[in-house]
């Protein structure tokens, strides 16, 4: 029974990350039509709908703490999404993902910042051999040269990791649903009054004088079928599902367990890339070794994640990705 119960876990958390691997030439694919910030707005504000619908007589519930920490991890996330859809708008979906990998092993320096949980000599391998990946991922060939995009996801994964980071503390505290429609519910919220700013700003000045990222707010969003799917599958399945998943799926499991097969994502999301959008989605030889040493350092951070601080154990939970 126990056996059936881990392999239980095992397949839910893989097809977590599957679906989160699906998000990213997904996204790509909506952002060729919607600007980014209007994107976030309809699939944060679907899925922060449903889980009031679900879960909201508990949040009334919530003690002010809990609302303050909600807060603060949809800020985090929020900033975090926006900087990283920001991003694929001007860099390949495969990209986007491996640099999002690199979260993981940086959050053991995160969580020394914030918590000052001394990283293990496995996170600081991990790192190297990951930034190693992720620069020969990123640093141009011949006459390319680095993209914003490339930039805009390397900055999101700092804020990703303070949000892994906090949601490590936070989680052992306050209830996690609670905590869940918070942070979705705040991210939505902000995204609606940026993307309500960007609107009502055209009515006063020229979309030309506006700033460039409120600036390319304003184009008309295009509906379809497609578009309109999308939308529901990123916010049902890859923000709602995915998340009931991962929390079933990880009480299963060690943190340590659960992290190796989250460093899947990556990998699941380069293979959707290349299956559809074809040969501009690979990442070449060079970036191919990249890849596999950012995977590499990934799951060698995850080895050891327990350290002492002031006399007591502080163990640091990760997840990554688009969420």
């Amino acid at each position: 029974m126990r056996l059936r119960a881990n392999l239980s876990g095992d397949v839910a958390l893989v097809v977590t990350t599957l679906i989160w691997g699906s998000t990213f030439v997904t996204a790509k694919d909506i952002l060729a039509y919607w600007p980014p910030i209007a994107y976030l707005t309809f699939r944060f504000a679907l899925a922060a709908l449903v889980l009031c619908v679900l879960f909201g007589r508990d949040v009334w519930r919530a003690q002010r703490d809990v609302w303050r920490a909600g807060l603060i991890l949809g800020l985090l996330v929020g900033g975090g999404f926006a900087l990283q859809a920001a991003g694929q708008v001007y860099t390949t979906a495969s990209k986007s993902a491996f640099v999002t990998g690199l979260t993981t092993p940086l959050v053991p320096f995160v969580a020394y910042a914030l918590l000052r949980a001394r990283p293990s000599l496995e996170n600081l391998i991990g790192v190297v051999l990951a930034s190693v990946g992720g620069a020969l991922i990123l640093l141009p060939r011949g006459t390319e040269s680095i993209n914003q995009g490339d930039l805009l996801t390397l900055a999101s994964i700092i804020l990703f990791a303070a949000h892994i980071t906090l949601v490590s503390r936070y989680a052992r505290r306050y209830e996690i649903r609670q905590l869940t429609v918070l942070q979705i519910t705040t991210a939505a919220v902000i995204f609606l009054c940026v993307w309500a700013s960007a609107q009502l700003g055209t009515r006063v000045v020229p979309a030309t004088t506006l700033p460039q990222f409120l600036a390319r707010e304003t184009v008309a969003l295009v509906w379809s079928a497609r578009v309109l799917w999308q939308l529901v599958y990123l916010a049902l399945v890859a923000t709602l599902g995915a998340f009931l998943l991962w929390t079933w799926g990880q009480a299963r499991m060690s943190a340590t367990h659960a992290a190796i097969i989250f460093s899947l994502e990556p990998v699941f999301a380069t293979a959707f890339a290349v299956a559809v959008r074809g040969a501009s989605e690979a990442l070449g030889a060079r970036g191919y070794v990249g890849a596999a040493l950012v995977f590499t350092g990934i799951i060698v951070s995850e080895l050891r994640w327990t350290t002492a601080t002031r006399g007591r154990s502080v163990i640091v939970e990760s997840k990554q990705g688009s969420d």
